[in-house]
């Protein structure tokens, strides 16, 4: 900042408040990666330790998979469409009341009718 009339002031403006494109950050899907396996393989230890919910990492690993790869989007909808029952439980759980709000993204992105 400077306080002579005339002169410009440079303000700091955050990430999301700026019009352009939010700035590269090339190891975000490499550390996504690894969430997404370290959530399936704690999924798989879950499901043989009975005292670790696996489910809930499966859901979570599920998640990050399809809001972060375009691969992974494919692979939800692709799910979806081969089993109905699958896709009428999620969009059950997008419109309950205590359902996050990050679950309609999940369902949008992932829904097989809108595609």
């Amino acid at each position: 900042m400077t306080d002579e009339p005339g002169g410009k002031t440079a303000l700091i403006v955050p990430d999301w408040l700026r019009p352009e494109p939010p700035p590269r950050r090339p190891w975000r899907k490499v550390l996504m990666a690894l969430a997404v396996a370290g959530c399936l393989a704690l999924s798989l230890l879950g499901g043989l330790l009975p005292v670790m919910p696996g489910w809930i990492f499966f859901v979570l690993a599920i998640y990050l998979l399809a809001t972060e790869f375009r691969t992974g989007r494919r692979w939800v909808t692709k799910a979806r469409r081969r089993w109905p029952w699958m896709s009428e439980w999620i969009t059950r759980a997008r419109n309950h009341r205590w359902a996050p709000r990050h679950l309609e993204e999940f369902d949008d992105l992932t829904d097989p009718r809108r595609r």
